[in-house]
């Protein structure tokens, strides 16, 4: 009896280390994932954009903030639409113009929602042949990864100037 008690015991710990281990590589994957989007897709163009309008990532994330919500403010339908993302609209100026270089968070869950969202828009627009309204994810995308950067290199341009200036 105390080895069956052992053996089922030693069973149902198993059975809650490879939940625990699958519950640990989801959100692993969840994690490379996002991570290999924001390196392949989007964090080069926005530091190219930081780069040539001198402005902070911060900055970039929360203009992309205010592009998205007056994009949600163009394509709203209904009076209480229109006043909701006029009201984002209007938040997002404010806090475009007021905290621009402050640091701002990015959640890994919002930025794979918006991937999964611009995803169903994109089949959908291939189904329909209707691809307006996937700006808007592509917007919130951008904001969320320019969120995620934390510095920004100098420009490869600089460095190619000072070489050519001391070779002379």
């Amino acid at each position: 009896m105390d080895k069956e008690f052992s053996i089922g015991l030693s069973a149902r710990l198993m059975d809650v280390e490879l939940i625990g281990s699958f519950r640990y590589v989801t959100r692993m994957s969840f994690a490379k994932v996002d991570h290999w989007i924001g390196k392949t897709l989007f964090v080069p163009p926005i530091i190219k954009l930081c780069q040539l309008t001198r402005q902070s990532q911060f900055a970039v994330a929360r203009l992309f903030w205010f592009i998205a919500a007056l994009d949600g403010l163009y394509r709203a339908e209904t009076v209480f639409a229109m006043v909701l993302w006029g009201g984002f609209s209007l938040v997002m100026m404010v806090t475009a113009a007021t905290r621009a270089d402050r640091p701002t968070a990015s959640f890994m869950f919002l930025r794979l929602l918006a991937l999964l969202l611009l995803g169903l828009d994109l089949a959908k627009g291939a189904a329909t042949g209707e691809l307006a309204g996937i700006e808007f994810w592509i917007f919130v995308l951008v904001a969320e990864y320019a969120a995620t950067i934390r510095t920004i290199p100098p420009k490869k341009t600089a460095k190619l100037a000072d070489k050519t200036a001391t070779a002379k």
